[in-house]
């Protein structure tokens, strides 16, 4: 079986050997394993240096899914660059290139491995011989009647010729030694894998959203100072309950177009001094029994908050309520301008 073979391919020059190669089975996967290790330890020093960066510079991702996108990243990169290295592996080839075991002219594998065995390639200008049959076949012959590639059985030995170089092959039993890919090509798959790493972090840093910054002592300080007068306290409270104010427009969407107008609304709290409110009323109100929206405002006032207090305190703050962010149908929106004008001539004749 081909995979209990080695291919042994000595390359010559002027008759120096200017180096060796074995091909094996056992070669192509220590090639594998040695890409998809050299790759996949790329990937994981190249996340854990995007995400110290990240720390650094105070942002921060989705744990979850950075870890899963450089997860697919590093298994999809190392994945490929094995399948590279192996297939390399399983190739004598020559040519100019820089990962090619020996220089020509013109790039073909001289051996490589198929499903059916080992071949030769054969292209012109070679010459020599293969032994392994019951007679030597000359190169040049085989080259006269058209063919490419001869199939290397156990025991094929070979001798090609072109020009000065010389390729001396031997074909036998897998010694059992792992033979390995020339030095650098597996440097050279690991750095081809750098662009989907590239994009990854690029991703991991377009994905980071600033760090929450820490609540400090003064970020729990209250913002009433604990020195202000009833007066200074009472309008900061106005203020804070005229923020809050916007949340009374729900009382407006279920009553009738007529009552979707602005108004004011007094409102009595009783505070303790945590800001939270004990007892709250409707102490008066510029929307009469046409519009039932009293008991509504009341329900919502009672969810609202305010800053601790120097000191418990009941007060009546007044609170402007505008109309609601609820916008109206063009006719009925129509008739309430109408209307309003309408009061308005009346209240200046």
């Amino acid at each position: 079986m081909d995979k209990e073979l080695s291919v042994e391919v000595a390359y010559l020059i002027n008759g120096g050997v200017a180096s060796e190669r074995r091909l094996s089975r056992r070669g192509e996967w220590r090639a594998g394993i040695s890409a998809f290790l050299s790759v996949g330890t790329l990937a994981a020093v190249a996340a854990a240096s995007v995400a110290i960066a990240l720390l650094v510079a105070h942002r921060v991702v989705y744990g979850p899914a950075y870890l899963a996108v450089w997860l697919v990243v590093g298994l999809g990169a190392a994945t490929l660059a094995a399948r590279r290295a192996m297939r390399r592996a399983r190739v004598f080839s020559v040519g100019a290139a820089i990962d090619d075991d020996a220089f020509a002219a013109e790039a073909f594998p001289l051996v490589r491995r198929t499903s059916e065995g080992y071949r030769l390639s054969l292209a012109s200008g070679f010459t020599g011989r293969i032994e392994g049959g019951r007679a030597p076949l000359p190169v040049e012959a085989l080259a006269r009647e058209g063919v490419k590639e001869v199939p290397l059985p156990p025991g094929t030995r070979a001798e090609l010729r072109l020009g000065p170089a010389t390729f001396a092959i031997r074909v036998g039993p897998d010694a059992g030694e792992t033979p390995r890919l020339p030095q650098g090509v597996v440097r050279r798959l690991a750095r081809g894998a750098l662009l989907p790493m590239e994009l990854a972090a690029l991703a991991s840093v377009l994905c980071a959203v600033p760090v929450g910054a820490q609540l400090g002592e003064a970020d729990m300080r209250s913002a009433i100072p604990a020195h202000a007068t009833p007066w200074e306290i009472e309008k900061l409270l106005r203020a804070e309950a005229q923020t809050q104010a916007r949340t009374l427009h729900r009382c407006f969407d279920v009553v009738p177009i007529s009552c979707q107008r602005s108004g004011y609304v007094g409102v009595g709290l009783s505070l303790n001094r945590d800001g939270e409110i004990r007892s709250h009323r409707i102490a008066r109100s510029t929307f009469g029994a046409d519009c039932p929206v009293n008991q509504c405002m009341l329900d919502v006032i009672g969810t609202w908050y305010f800053e601790p207090l120097p000191e418990s305190m009941s007060v009546i703050l007044p609170v402007q309520v505008l109309r609601t962010d609820k916008p109206l149908p063009y006719g009925q929106a129509r008739t309430l301008a109408d209307g309003e004008r309408t009061r308005l001539r009346a209240g200046i004749d």
